[in-house]
């Protein structure tokens, strides 16, 4: 099965090599990707595609779901060790997401607690760094939705605006840090990193988002408050789709920043899928020809019955939309004529 419709383009390449030379003859390095991965993980979404078919025995539903999760995992753990040996310096940060909750499961930030690194060594067979991400990875992730199974909140949203709320705040973090550290850091003639050494080593900042939960449209305005915070700070959101039908806000997410966004009706190429279409870097991907988004959603969410609508109303006072002219406008004391 294809994976994506993803070729070279015809166009003659720049050089695509990790160091050159520029007009002074330094050398400058190109700038590595950090990635932040937020994984869907509503325990109610999962239990609804990977429980079809099987037995109405709560054990072997159980055995279902987790077999399901166990699969996506072991390829996005693939997907992740994959990213980190693509080039020296790239950085990673997963989130997992529950009903209403975002937790993080690994970072690669310097801010990071010791134990969000998972440092075991245990394992002395296997690369470090790859043993680091599998172990907090995985095993955040099952620990999360024990948690979720035991204590469930059906009234609570997917926390997915949380999460990526937390992404940018995340990202707009590193930011800082990578900043200060540059500016104090002397060069071999003792001088400090000059412009144009900030602007080569600065990450280049992208949020993929394995998305299993439909929208929920009461959610519309953090979320565009989140894209158009991505927007500003340069992050391209990605967004892989598992099961169901399209997301229209997430699909919106990766159209607004310059994102790629990809449906997968089922997960056996999901590994294909995540090394095809969103492994290659961001100083990669203007050389590939990816699938044109043209059938974007654009629709707004109402505030009044909290679903996706075509046409209504926009109350500039209010600061929001609704289906149908209301009586009055909500929050303000002032009445309006009806149509």
């Amino acid at each position: 099965m294809a994976a994506a419709n993803v070729q070279a383009s015809s166009a003659r390449p720049p050089s695509l090599v990790s160091a050159t030379s520029d007009d002074s003859g330094s050398s400058v390095v190109a700038s590595p990707d950090f990635q932040v991965v937020l994984l869907d993980l509503n325990p109610v979404a999962w239990q609804e595609y990977a429980v079809a078919g099987t037995s109405d025995q709560p054990q072997q539903r159980a055995d279902a779901v987790f077999a399901q999760v166990r699969q996506v995992l072991a390829s996005v753990i693939v997907y992740l060790n994959a990213h980190t040996a693509l080039q020296h310096g790239n950085g990673l940060a997963v989130y997992g997401v529950v009903n209403g909750n975002a937790n993080l499961l690994y970072t690669t930030a310097p801010f990071a607690r010791a134990a969000q690194h998972a440092a075991d060594a245990s394992t002395m067979s296997m690369c470090l760094p790859f043993k680091q991400v599998d172990d907090a990875v995985f095993l955040g992730a099952r620990a999360m939705m024990d948690d979720a199974a035991t204590r469930p909140e059906p009234e609570k949203p997917i926390g997915m605006v949380h999460a990526l709320s937390l992404a940018l705040c995340h990202i707009h973090r590193l930011c800082i840090a990578t900043q200060a550290s540059q500016d104090t850091e002397p060069q071999a003639d003792g001088e400090r990193t000059g412009p144009r050494q900030l602007a080569a080593n600065a990450y280049r900042f992208r949020i993929l988002v394995l998305s299993v939960t439909p929208d929920a449209s009461a959610q519309y305005v953090p979320m565009m408050n989140a894209i158009f915070s991505a927007q500003k700070q340069d992050v391209n959101i990605d967004v892989c789709k598992l099961f169901g039908g399209d997301t229209v806000f997430l699909r919106q997410a990766c159209y607004l920043t310059g994102g790629h966004y990809y449906r997968l009706e089922h997960t056996a190429g999901l590994l294909e899928v995540l090394m095809a279409v969103y492994l290659p870097s961001r100083i990669v991907r203007p050389l590939l020809m990816y699938p044109a988004m043209d059938d974007v959603d654009f629709r707004a969410a109402c505030f009044c019955h909290r679903r996706n609508i075509d046409i209504g109303y926009h109350i500039l006072r209010a600061a929001r939309a609704v289906h149908d002219m209301p009586r009055q406008i909500p929050h303000v004391d002032a009445a309006v004529l009806r149509r």
